[in-house]
């Protein structure tokens, strides 16, 4: 019985000390959101994906209307830059005049590998600008990455 209680007791306190990231997902994929769930469960740290299929939902959440009107703010905003209804850079201009968003990191995902998109996007304040990857192991790599930029806000 003495085996049992310590490893319970460190599993709440670790549990307690950090609360599930919440990470907005934007993007009309549905396979890459489920690659990108798998991808962040290899990393073993706690999340929260709420993810949106196109950019009119989108623009619902970053407006907070509808459904979205006391929806939490995210720790991490990803958007794909093709999306339907709006592009993601129109997505990516509602976030920066959003008071509430201003703190939080966006990254842009995308299969575009232009030099314009990612010039845009740091006019944007976009925090990373990730290729998505064809395979599934460089697609399990994009876990560490936003882990990664997870962490950094926090530390600082």
């Amino acid at each position: 019985m003495m085996k049992s209680g310590p490893a319970m007791g460190v599993r709440l306190k670790h549990a307690s000390m950090r609360p599930a990231a919440r990470i907005l997902v934007i993007e009309n994929n549905d396979s890459d959101v489920f690659l990108l769930d798998r991808a962040l469960k290899k990393q073993e740290f706690r999340f929260e994906l709420v993810h949106l299929l196109d950019g009119g939902e989108a623009l619902a959440f970053i407006r907070r209307q509808g459904a979205y009107v006391d929806a939490a703010i995210p720790n991490l905003i990803l958007v794909d830059l093709n999306l339907s209804k709006y592009t993601g850079e129109d997505i990516l201009h509602e976030i920066r005049s959003a008071a509430h968003l201003g703190g939080v990191p966006v990254c842009v995902w995308s299969s575009s590998r232009s030099r314009r998109d990612e010039a845009l996007l740091k006019d944007l304040g976009v925090s990373q600008f990730i290729t998505k990857p064809s395979g599934l192991d460089q697609f399990m790599e994009i876990g560490k990455i936003i882990k990664d930029l997870l962490a950094g806000p926090r530390a600082g």
